[in-house]
């Protein structure tokens, strides 16, 4: 089987409307009035109209599986596999992928295509968010949020940008945090702006302390049973990307916005620890354009993705453990029965941080009972697992 990319986390950042702070349906009105409102606040201008597309709710399902299909490099069935495997997600269902449309469904009230550079606006409410605000301020906010990232498109290149991070999830995840949450703080100036209120007065730690209930709220509408990996890579570039841009509006306003856009986190790392992008930021030391950099050694035959995970994706799985990571590089292989094997190295700070984190991920992994083989060298961590136990040994030897 050929080699192909992992897109664990793309799948769950289409360009849709803030699970977190929204509600409400995006009418088909003339954006022109919008747009200047954006610009207004934003202190950028567009480089042109945005077309605009309107689709019924019935409708919006199949327009959403087109858009997850093309944002797999594979099978979504594969991608079932792959998220199984790695542990994030606690069954190889295929219906995965439907619960995934179902979270999609629920939540989406608008969303701005890259791929068009499109604004499609969905006429009904979906039913979990019928009644939650005023209808038209939350559908003028949506409007607002959405019509960002279109901004964000004409000017700062994003979707260019996006496409050349294929290969790289942890650092797409990261750089959708800059993008989310900047159009989310847009969207809460416009919101200031409507009860004569600056931005300004906004910014500091009420902000934030307040996410925490804003998130509990958001939760209610989604439903129980929907995987919490699901859930937190949805909200990861809102939550953490608004925390994020709300320290760089301290720093310097929006033009420290736009020099963000000019050297964006290269991963969920420098999203987590925003002390260290802005160290870096202030240095001004690129963003690398790939994480690709461990050895080919361990590519075998039947490989069929090789990733960056991160540290949010590592938190996830281990906690606090994760803290002190530095890289990794994760390796997913086939048998000939489609059986899988995964190779996991990681580098962290300190052997420490290195004794702590193999300690946490074995005890994951054993208690979901799978016995892992592991090697431990100074600060880095060979992990591997699964169908082809010579394989795994050998990859940590």
């Amino acid at each position: 089987m050929s080699a192909v990319r992992m897109r664990m986390s793309r799948a769950f950042r289409l360009a849709c409307s803030a699970l977190v702070l929204l509600a409400g349906s995006a009418a088909a009105e003339p954006l022109s009035t919008a747009m200047r409102e954006v610009e207004r606040l934003r202190g950028l201008t567009f480089v042109h109209d945005v077309a605009q597309r309107t689709v019924n709710r019935d409708d919006l399902r199949a327009l959403l599986r087109a858009e997850v299909v093309k944002s797999f490099p594979y099978a979504p069935e594969q991608y079932v596999e792959i998220l199984s495997a790695f542990q994030l997600v606690d069954t190889r269902s295929p219906e995965l992928i439907e619960t995934l449309l179902d979270l999609y469904q629920s939540q989406v009230l608008a969303f701005y295509d890259p791929r068009s550079h499109t604004y499609f606006a969905v006429r009904e409410l979906p039913a979990a968010v019928v009644g939650l605000g005023d209808p038209d301020l939350l559908q003028q906010s949506v409007v607002v949020h959405e019509l960002v990232h279109a901004l964000q498109d004409q000017r700062f290149g994003a979707s260019q940008r996006d496409a050349q991070l294929l290969d790289d999830a942890d650092a797409e995840l990261a750089y959708h945090a800059l993008l989310e949450g900047e159009a989310t703080l847009v969207m809460i100036a416009y919101v200031m702006d409507r009860a004569g209120q600056p931005l300004d007065s906004a910014i500091n730690s009420e902000v934030l302390m307040n996410l925490a209930s804003i998130t509990a709220a958001a939760d209610k509408t989604i439903d129980a049973s929907t995987p919490r990996y699901f859930v937190e890579s949805l909200k990861f570039p809102y939550l953490e990307g608004l925390r994020l841009v709300v320290e760089g509006y301290r720093r310097g306003g929006w033009k420290e916005i736009d020099r963000m856009h000019a050297n964006p986190p290269r991963s969920t790392r420098e999203v987590l620890h925003r002390e260290e992008y802005f160290k870096r930021l202030d240095v001004g030391v690129e963003r690398r354009a790939s994480a690709r950099r461990w050895p080919e050694g361990h590519r075998s035959t039947g490989t069929l993705s090789v990733e960056h995970i991160g540290e949010f994706q590592w938190r996830f799985l281990v906690g606090e453990a994760a803290a002190g990571w530095v890289d990794d590089r994760v390796t997913f292989v086939q048998n000939p029965a489609c059986d899988m094997t995964v190779l996991a190295e990681t580098q962290w700070e300190t052997a420490d941080n290195a004794r702590a984190f193999r300690d946490a991920y074995v005890a994951l992994l054993r208690r979901r009972g799978i016995e892992p083989s592991v090697s431990i060298e100074d600060r880095v961590v060979k992990v591997a697992y699964g169908a082809q136990m010579e394989l795994a040994e050998g990859f940590v030897r």
